[in-house]
């Protein structure tokens, strides 16, 4: 696996693993954050945007036919 793949990959788990559903936070938010829960998603979906453009920063988009 390249760097590149493996930074693609982190970038995923991360994600994955360590983003809460969004039904978490209707119940957490206030108590967890003090924030409402729609203020509290808008930041986590802007979260998840900053660590998918730092795992694609500087890279050129694959080219076709390779997987």
């Amino acid at each position: 696996m390249s760097n590149h793949e493996q930074e693609y990959f982190d970038a995923l788990r991360q994600i994955a693993r360590e983003f809460h559903p969004s039904g978490w936070f209707e119940a957490n938010a206030e108590k967890v954050y003090g924030v409402s829960p729609h203020e509290a998603l808008e930041m986590a979906y802007d979260n998840i945007q900053l660590c998918a453009a730092s795992a694609i920063r500087s890279r050129r988009r694959p080219k076709k036919g390779r997987a």
